[in-house]
């Protein structure tokens, strides 16, 4: 009866890994590293000439993902989370275009962006990560009322089955299902929570996680971070602890 849980971790490492690219991809262009990467100044990159004012900030995505401290309690930041494929444009314009709404720019690009570590528990059951993004202050207010959309959570669960199919670095003959999607309410100071109930094989049968899906949209910066749990709904207890984080965080810009 039920899912066995597996005997060798490295396999749930790299579901967990795999899949937390994919979660965040939906806010940043790749994942990696164990310090926050910004892409703020890379060369021959320079903001739309509608976005050269509000590029005139002192503002770095690194300070608005999660890192270690209190919070991160329990978990290893890991060092040898590589570079995996993930969605390619940012959150606004894919969740805008998959509710059917139109965007002022198909294509809006973060002013700076950044990915924080990956972390998890000593037996890879629970794991988290973060990226951020800044943007014109007019995209946020956009974002945060995109993220009001009942139809939020649904396009949130199509766009990662979309990431996973086209862009995940995973073994060949992986599956992955989103089972279900929910908003939730959110920690004080997360705009949206999004749960998504998911499967996902690599060669055994389907296992069974749960990702709680978050973001913190204010000012200039988007925040989104992730909590997974393979099995279980993640803790609570959790989720409230690295939020509090997250929001501290944004809330200092």
């Amino acid at each position: 009866m039920g899912t066995s849980r597996p005997t060798h971790h490295i396999r749930i490492r790299t579901l967990g890994v795999g899949l937390l690219c994919v979660l965040l991809g939906s806010a940043a262009t790749s994942c990696g590293g164990t310090k926050p990467t910004s892409t703020a100044g890379a060369a021959g990159q320079q903001p739309p000439p509608t976005q050269l004012a509000a590029a005139r900030t002192s503002l770095h995505a690194e300070d608005y993902v999660l890192t270690e401290g209190p919070e991160t309690t329990g978990f290893g930041a890991s060092a040898s989370l590589d570079n995996r494929g993930a969605l390619s444009v940012d959150a606004l314009t894919g969740f805008a275009s998959c509710m059917g709404q139109a965007t002022t720019d198909a294509k809006v690009q973060p002013l700076d962006s950044a990915k924080g570590p990956y972390f998890a528990t000593s037996d890879n059951l629970i794991f988290m990560g973060s990226v951020a993004a800044i943007y014109p202050a007019d995209v946020i207010t956009s974002a945060v009322r995109v993220a009001a959309e009942p139809a939020f959570p649904t396009c949130v669960g199509k766009l990662l089955k979309r990431g996973y199919t086209e862009a995940a670095n995973l073994p060949a003959g992986s599956t992955f299902t989103v089972l279900s999607t929910s908003a939730r309410k959110p920690p004080p100071g997360v705009t949206a929570l999004t749960r998504v109930k998911t499967t996902m094989t690599l060669d055994g049968p389907p296992v069974p996680m749960t990702f709680d899906l978050m973001f913190v949209l204010s000012g200039q910066v988007e925040s989104s971070f992730v909590v997974g749990r393979v099995f279980d709904a993640p803790d609570q207890a959790v989720v409230d602890r690295v939020a509090r984080q997250v929001v501290r965080k944004v809330s200092t810009q």
